[in-house]
C-alpha cells in the first residue's frame, strides 16, 4: 500500500482502514471514511428510483418538514413507496421507511452503511478551524468504538444517577415557582431549565447567564440543518451555527487542564479525565467530542417534554394515571433507581416519542454499491433510514394516529414486533448514548411536575408534529396550572 494510499484512508483493493469496502472516488474524496477530513456531494444518479427531483422539490420539502413533520413524510411514502428518491433543498435523498430495511440500515453488518459521511454533511462549515469534526456521529467503525469506550463510564448508572442529583433540585424549584404563578409556557420554559440543568450536570456550570448562552449556542448550531446553503455570507442561519459553536469551543477549552487536575462529577470533568493521554484525540478533539454530546444533551430532551406536556394535557385521563402512579411511590424526591418503577410514565414516554418523534430519520451514506429490497443505491447516495415514518405505520400500530401508551404494555408489545419498528433513539453501534439518561430525566421530571400540581392547556388547540429542526408538538403549549390539594 502507499503512503498516498494510507493517508487517504483506503487500500490498493478499495478497502477503508478498518476493513469496510469503500468506493475509491469515495476514499480520494474525504479520506479516512471513519474520520472524514471534507464533506462528499451526495450523488445524483437516482433517476431509476421512484420519487421526484429538483430544487423546487427541494425548498418545500423544507418547508414540508418544517410545518407539518411527519405527517410530510408519511404523505410522501404514500405516494411513491417505501423506497424513493427526493430532496431537500439542494441535496438529493434516497429515503427508506420499510422497517426491515431501517433495523438492516442501523445494524450495518455488512459496513456499508457510514454515519459519519452523512452527519459531517449536514454540519459541514460549521467548524472552520479542523477538517475533522470528531462528534461520535462524525465517527466510524473502529474509531468509533474507541470513542464510545471513552464516554461509556460518563454514562455509567452511577454518573446517571450524580447527574439526576444535581438536576433534581432545579426541576423542583421551577416547577414550584410555576404552580406559584398559576402557569408557564411550557416549551419556552422546559427547553431553559433542561438547559440550566445539563450545564449544572454535564459542565458543572452553576451560572444562569451562562447557561442561557450556551443553551443560545446550541440552539444556533442545530438552525445549519435547515440552511439551503451552508456559506456564511450567504446564509443567516450557517453564520448564527459557526458563530454558536464558536462560543462554545471558546468556553470549553480552556477548562481542560483545570478538570484534569481538579476533577468533577459532572461529565465534562470525567470526558477530559478518561481522554488523558489517548494518543489520537487532542485536546481540540475533546472538546469536539463534548460538543458532540452537549448538542443532544437538552435539545432533544426538552423537545420530547414539551410534547409529552401537550399529550398530557390533551389526555387528562393519562394525566391522573400518571400521577397515581407516581404518588403511589410516597417520596417527595426519587433517585434513578426509583425510575424503574414508573412503568406507565415509561409507556407514556415512549408513546410520545413514537408520536412526536425528536428525530425523522437516521442519516446515512451508502459506501458502495447496495441493494435495498427491490433497488440497487449507488456508493454516495445520501439515504435516510425515516424512523418518523415508521413510528406511525399503520401496518405496525393500531390506530397509529391515537395517543395509545398501553400498546408498549408487557401483554401487547406492539414495539416488539419488528427490531426497525421503534427507534427514537437509533438503533446499532450508533444508538444514543443518552437515552438511559434521558428516559431517567423525563421520567424524574414528571413524577416532581404530577406530584405538585394538575394542568390543562391555557388555549386548546389542534397541534401537528414539526421539525424546527427537531421534532417537537407544535404550538406554543402554554400551560394553567393547579396545585393539588
Amino acid at each position: 500500500m502507499s503512503q498516498a494510499e494510507v493517508a487517504l484512508g483506503v487500500g490498493s483493493r478499495g478497502r477503508g482502514t478498518d476493513g469496510q469496502e469503500v468506493a475509491p472516488f469515495i476514499a480520494a474524496a474525504v479520506g479516512d471514511v471513519a474520520r472524514p477530513r471534507a464533506r462528499l456531494l451526495p450523488t445524483t444518479k437516482l433517476g431509476h428510483l421512484p420519487g421526484e427531483s429538483g430544487l423546487l422539490v427541494g425548498f418545500k420539502n423544507v418547508s414540508g418538514w418544517m410545518n407539518r413533520g411527519v405527517d410530510h413524510l408519511l404523505d410522501k411514502q404514500r405516494r411513491f413507496g417505501l423506497v424513493f428518491r427526493s430532496q431537500l433543498g439542494p441535496s438529493a435523498f434516497v429515503h427508506v421507511a420499510d422497517p426491515e430495511l431501517i433495523a438492516r440500515i442501523t445494524r450495518n453488518e455488512d459496513r456499508a452503511w457510514s454515519s459519519a459521511l452523512a452527519w459531517y454533511a449536514m454540519f459541514t462549515g460549521v467548524d472552520p478551524t479542523r477538517a475533522t469534526m470528531d462528534y461520535t456521529v462524525t465517527m466510524d467503525f473502529d474509531l468509533h468504538r474507541d470513542a464510545r469506550k471513552l464516554l461509556q463510564p460518563a454514562f455509567s448508572a452511577a454518573a446517571t444517577a450524580s447527574y439526576l442529583d444535581m438536576a433534581m433540585p432545579l426541576f423542583e424549584t421551577a416547577i414550584d415557582s410555576w404552580v406559584q404563578q398559576g402557569g408557564v409556557d411550557f416549551k419556552a420554559a422546559i427547553r431553559s431549565l433542561l438547559a440550566r440543568a445539563s450545564t449544572r450536570s454535564f459542565l458543572g456550570v452553576n451560572d444562569d447567564a451562562e447557561a442561557s448562552a450556551i443553551e443560545r449556542a446550541t440552539a444556533d448550531v442545530w438552525g445549519t440543518l435547515f440552511a439551503v446553503l451552508k456559506n456564511r455570507w450567504l446564509s443567516r442561519a450557517h453564520r448564527r451555527s459557526m458563530d454558536g459553536h464558536a462560543y462554545l469551543r471558546s468556553a470549553l477549552r480552556p477548562r481542560i487542564a483545570e478538570r484534569r487536575a481538579s476533577g468533577g462529577e459532572d461529565l465534562f470533568s470525567r470526558l477530559c479525565a478518561e481522554t488523558r493521554g489517548a494518543a489520537w484525540l487532542d485536546d481540540e478533539g475533546v472538546v469536539r467530542l463534548f460538543l458532540g454530546i452537549l448538542l443532544a444533551a437538552f435539545d432533544t430532551t426538552a423537545s420530547a417534554l414539551a410534547s409529552m406536556a401537550y399529550l398530557l394535557a390533551k389526555h387528562p385521563e393519562w394525566q391522573e394515571r400518571l400521577r397515581d402512579e407516581a404518588l403511589g411511590l410516597h417520596q417527595a424526591r426519587i433517585s434513578a433507581e426509583d425510575t424503574k418503577r414508573l412503568e406507565l410514565g415509561d409507556r407514556a414516554w415512549k408513546e410520545t416519542l413514537r408520536l412526536m418523534p425528536v428525530t425523522g430519520g437516521i442519516p446515512r451514506y451508502t459506501l458502495r454499491d447496495v441493494t435495498l429490497g427491490d433497488w440497487q443505491i449507488p456508493a454516495g447516495a445520501f439515504v435516510d433510514a425515516m424512523v418518523g415514518p415508521a413510528l406511525r405505520s399503520e401496518t405496525h400500530w393500531t390506530h397509529a394516529d391515537q395517543f395509545d401508551p398501553e400498546r408498549f404494555s408487557a401483554e401487547r408489545g406492539e414495539d416488539r414486533a419488528h427490531k426497525g419498528l421503534f427507534l427514537p433513539f437509533g438503533s446499532g453501534a450508533h444508538a444514543c448514548i443518552g437515552l438511559h439518561l434521558a428516559t431517567v430525566e423525563a421520567k424524574a421530571f414528571w413524577h416532581a411536575m404530577l406530584t405538585r400540581c394538575r394542568f390543562r392547556l391555557a388555549r386548546d388547540y389542534v397541534a401537528r408534529h414539526t421539525y424546527v429542526p427537531l421534532g417537537i408538538v407544535s404550538g406554543d403549549v402554554k400551560l394553567v396550572l393547579e396545585p393539588l390539594g
